[in-house]
């Protein structure tokens, strides 16, 4: 896979994009934000493979699963108006149909389609499957480790701007006010997995979040760039005004501690 390839990707990406746009142009504002995050997961991939040292050609092919990677969102989109898997389709899976249909990966070798839809298919996933040969972990740590990173901006974006209150579906229409689950709670601080059928109320949702930083990061280099973007401080002030201070304090106080001794721990290694 080259660059030339990369760039023709990028125009083949693009016109499929334009598709989903009305006769004056314009996406639909959930799937601009979508378009969006595939450029800031495109963008964190880049930062995350140079932290860490990746050869040049295995970064082209790195580019390529991250632009690739949410393909199944706007068709998702378009025929249920949700991003809940759970209620429309597995949005990863839609992808790999996708990219399969329109032959995107046309002119790249057997190995590199292979890595490519398996790192696209693995990406949401609740973990990365046991036994998977080091390339195709390496690659899909990869784009699930940019993924949260741009999420992470996403969402303290859309406080910021008032999408969140504009556009509810993007955390699944929860309800805005009430007490985490102590379940989810107590996965958060412990960086475990969590089943999102658990989830029950927009603070839930930011704990997912949270428990990335505690479990759910890969990389060093994404670790280091969520700690020096403040990503623990923004949901814990957030938290504190949905729910109060006092009920994620101990979650969070020991989710800033997980953080600091990895990031001492990779240090060292």
């Amino acid at each position: 896979m080259t660059d030339e390839f990369i760039v023709a990707l990028e125009r083949r990406y693009k016109d499929y994009v334009d598709s989903f746009r009305d006769a004056s142009g314009v996406l639909p504002e959930m799937l601009e934000l979508k378009l969006r995050h595939t450029r800031g997961v495109v963008d964190a991939a880049a930062l995350i493979m140079s932290g860490e040292g990746w050869p040049a050609a295995d970064c082209v092919l790195g580019h390529a699963c991250a632009l690739l990677h949410d393909t199944g969102r706007y068709s998702q989109w378009q025929e249920f108006g949700t991003f809940q898997d759970s209620r429309s389709v597995d949005h990863a899976q839609r992808a790999v149909e996708v990219i399969t249909r329109e032959d995107w990966l046309a002119g790249s070798s057997t190995a590199e389609r292979k890595m490519v839809l398996a790192t696209v298919a693995l990406h949401n996933r609740r973990d990365v499957p046991d036994g998977l040969d080091a390339a195709t972990s390496a690659y899909a740590h990869l784009v699930r480790d940019a993924d949260k990173l741009d999420i992470f901006r996403v969402i303290e974006t859309a406080v910021e701007d008032g999408m969140l209150e504009r556009n509810p579906e993007m955390t699944w229409r929860l309800p805005m006010d009430g007490a985490p689950a102590p379940e989810i709670l107590r996965a958060a601080a412990a960086g475990d997995t969590m089943d999102y059928a658990q989830v029950q109320s927009l603070a839930d949702f930011i704990l997912i979040q949270i428990g990335w930083l505690a479990g759910g990061l890969n990389y060093r280099t994404t670790l280091r760039l969520a700690a020096e973007r403040n990503v623990l401080e923004f949901r814990e002030a957030f938290l504190g005004r949905l729910c109060g201070r006092d009920t994620i304090k101990k979650c969070c106080d020991d989710v800033r501690e997980r953080m600091k001794r990895r990031l001492a721990e990779t240090e060292t290694a």
